[in-house]
């Protein structure tokens, strides 16, 4: 058996969608929180996953495909009206976003 039993896990441990503990507690490791210390001796060689709940996951920072899919319908409304498209005013966002992506 190794000495490399410790699972450095950034804390907290709710955070994650699996039980974290039990899970090191069936593979034999314990577990640290990697936020209250830089040491990272008798580290596991593979450690198990663990995955965030979504709640906790960092936000996205890639920017959107299109920027005009942030446009409030005022925007969309003189947009379309700028290029000279008729459209209902009672449409909502995505419908009035498809139009000017159709103006492309």
């Amino acid at each position: 058996m190794t000495d490399n039993n410790i699972w450095y896990l950034p804390g907290p441990f709710h955070r994650y969608e699996d039980d974290v503990k039990a899970i090191a507690k069936k593979e034999g490791l314990i577990i640290i929180d990697a936020n209250v210390t830089e040491d990272r001796g008798g580290e596991v060689e593979k450690p198990p996953k663990a995955k965030l709940k979504p709640e906790f996951r960092p936000a996205s920072k890639a920017p959107t495909a299109d920027p005009r899919e942030k446009l409030k319908i005022e925007e969309l409304h003189d947009a379309l009206t700028k290029k000279g498209v008729t459209f209902d005013s009672n449409a909502d966002q995505p419908t009035l976003l498809q139009l000017l992506k159709d103006q492309d």
